[in-house]
């Protein structure tokens, strides 16, 4: 794709001026300060920042690249992930940053902790648990223990206490 960029413009400008304040907020936090910066991550590298929808795009498009016209075959939504984690890609997003949380962050020492180990890491239950266990144990099956809580008993029309069963 050839862009057209404005000849005033140098490869090295800071975008304060050029752009919305909060599309130059979303852009420094992707690490893009510089037009040169724009210009290596337009089109593609763009749209799959976080923040960034079609109206930031848009805008970035107008200001920058005149003349200029990109729509994308597909427009998706970035997956979030968790930085530092191998387990990204491998199961859904919210049961590697559970994982995260526990300090679990690779494969090797996830498969290094029992079952009773990772149910009590805060944000993973059941479902995260038999996720993991499809993708890393597909022949098992953790049984959960049921705790066997009594309901609290009321004396009965007379007032005396119940009798155990």
């Amino acid at each position: 794709m050839m862009m057209f960029m404005p000849e005033e413009l140098q490869n090295d400008a800071i975008l304060g001026d050029l752009l919305p304040k909060y599309v130059t907020r979303v852009l420094a936090r992707n690490g893009i300060t510089t037009v040169d910066g724009v210009r290596k991550a337009y089109p593609l590298d763009l749209l799959k920042m976080r923040g960034m929808g079609q109206l930031r795009f848009k805008q970035i498009e107008t200001a920058l690249f005149p003349g200029s016209s990109y729509t994308p075959a597909r427009i998706s939504s970035p997956i979030r992930q968790t930085k530092g984690s191998s387990l990204n890609g491998i199961l859904s997003p919210g049961t590697v940053q559970a994982l995260a949380r526990g300090g679990i962050m690779t494969v090797e020492q996830l498969v290094g902790l029992e079952p009773e180990g990772l149910l009590k890491i805060r944000g993973l239950g059941v479902a995260k648990l038999r996720e993991i266990e499809k993708i890393f144990y597909p022949s098992q099956h953790y049984e959960i223990p049921r705790s066997r809580r009594q309901a609290p008993t009321l004396p009965d029309s007379m007032g005396n206490a119940p009798k155990s069963i």
